[in-house]
């Protein structure tokens, strides 16, 4: 399959970018590609213009810092800053796709991954035969016929519930400047809008975190089919900052989930009963029943919901019980 006609930009800067924004009405970002080009080869949404950000230096991390948007997924799995700083991060890095796909695959590319369902994700033939649906060519949802009008299509992001585990912050550049948005925030519960405040013409430039970071222990667990290449069926990260050292008391808890919806989300209602505990294997099974019965995953992925919700229980045990020191 080929990638249909379109006008390629290559913008060097952020107001390049604007201009070319505010010029065009229907666009695409072009980060890595290794998403957006093989929906265009299934003729998924095809924008006649389509904008590379490869080429803006405050997406780089010369300007935008070790989380700046541009940075390539490999980039991030093996910067020291990161490994120092959150380095979580750089391990859930390392669990996304295939070593040649991190080489061009970006950061920002992987927080704004295009929800995903096995009604959407198909050829243009295949969607043909089949009526399509809400996200692509028709007007009804085929995972949920009602009330048909909401698409329920599943976000498979990896890094968006780590860098939620560390309190991360979005930055987003535009015309009339910059502003910062909580990364738990940046999302809309919508399989097709996606983004709940990002505003026309802006995009994402840098991620900052909160100057205790570094203080929070966060673990993600992921189920997929193969141990590489594909995205997510569920993933769970769990963050705690510990009230005297890793082992104590936990003072303050986060949990976010990938996968499960269509967007990452928190479950800070579960991550409450873990403050003022000290983490046991009976308080992570505990836990990890809550969080299965609170996900709702639906009929749109490779693996069936019922054992997606089932290992939910499972993936919250785990990055729980990974908090506490290694013996």
């Amino acid at each position: 399959m080929r990638v249909p006609d379109l006008q390629l930009h290559r913008p060097t800067s952020l107001d390049e970018v604007f201009a070319a924004t505010q010029r065009h009405g229907e666009y695409d970002l072009l980060g890595g590609g290794t998403d957006l080009l093989c929906n265009y080869k299934w003729r998924l949404n095809v924008r006649p213009q389509v904008i590379s950000l490869r080429h803006l230096p405050e997406l780089r991390e010369e300007l935008g810092g070790a989380l700046a948007a541009g940075r390539t997924l490999y980039e991030v799995e093996h910067c020291s800053i990161l490994q120092e700083l959150c380095p979580e991060v750089p391990r859930a890095a390392s669990k996304i796709a295939t070593p040649l796909i991190r080489r061009s695959a970006t950061l920002g590319g992987n927080l704004h991954l295009d929800t995903r369902c096995w009604h959407f994700n198909q050829t243009a033939e295949w969607r043909m035969a089949h009526d399509s649906c809400l996200k692509a060519e028709a007007d009804q949802c085929r995972v949920q016929p009602v009330p048909g009008d909401v698409c329920v299509a599943t976000y498979s992001g990896d890094l968006a519930p780590v860098l939620m585990g560390y309190g991360a912050i979005a930055v987003v550049a535009g015309p009339e400047g910059e502003r910062s948005v909580a990364l738990k925030d940046y999302f809309a519960l919508d399989g097709i809008r996606r983004f709940a405040d990002r505003r026309s013409g802006e995009l994402m430039v840098r991620l900052d975190l909160p100057q205790d970071a570094s203080e929070w222990t966060v673990r993600y667990e992921k189920l997929r089919l193969r141990a590489t290449f594909d995205f997510p069926e569920g993933g769970v990260a769990v963050a705690v900052r510990w009230t005297d050292g890793p082992g104590s008391e936990v003072a303050a808890a986060r949990i976010a989930t990938t996968a499960y919806d269509s967007i990452p989300r928190l479950h800070e209602d579960l991550a409450a009963r873990l403050v003022g505990r000290c983490i046991e294997e009976e308080l992570a099974e505990e836990l990890g029943a809550s969080l299965r019965d609170q996900v709702r995953p639906m009929k749109n992925t490779s693996m069936s919901p019922a054992y997606r919700k089932k290992m939910a229980r499972v993936l919250c045990k785990r990055a729980i019980l990974a908090c506490l020191p290694s013996s």
